[in-house]
């Protein structure tokens, strides 16, 4: 993929893409664990899909809606690419571990 710049072109690789999504869409504090992430890129548009594993009870519709449009934003910021799509699909409810209980 090539962006146009004032003064040339940056070129980033798929695969850079690819990894700047999986960062970003790790860095909420309900995602556990590595987040699998595929992104299709044609020319300055791209759509982006996201497997999570997160931690339970969590609104899962609205921290969705918040990690795709986080996801969105950033890489249009970070990259100058319009991503047109977001997909987020919950792979995993993980639940979060309480202190001073103990399974008998």
């Amino acid at each position: 993929m090539t962006v146009p710049a004032a003064h040339g072109t940056t070129t980033i690789s798929d695969r850079a893409f690819t990894r700047i999504a999986e960062k970003l869409a790790s860095e909420d504090e309900h995602v556990t664990g590595r987040p699998h992430v595929s992104a299709s890129v044609c020319g300055a548009v791209a759509a982006v899909h996201c497997d999570l594993a997160v931690r339970y009870p969590a609104p899962v519709p609205r921290l969705a809606a918040k990690i795709r449009e986080h996801v969105r934003r950033r890489l249009r910021e970070l990259t100058g690419v319009a991503v047109e799509n977001v997909d987020i699909e919950v792979v995993e409810l993980v639940p979060e571990r309480r202190s001073g209980h103990r399974l008998a």
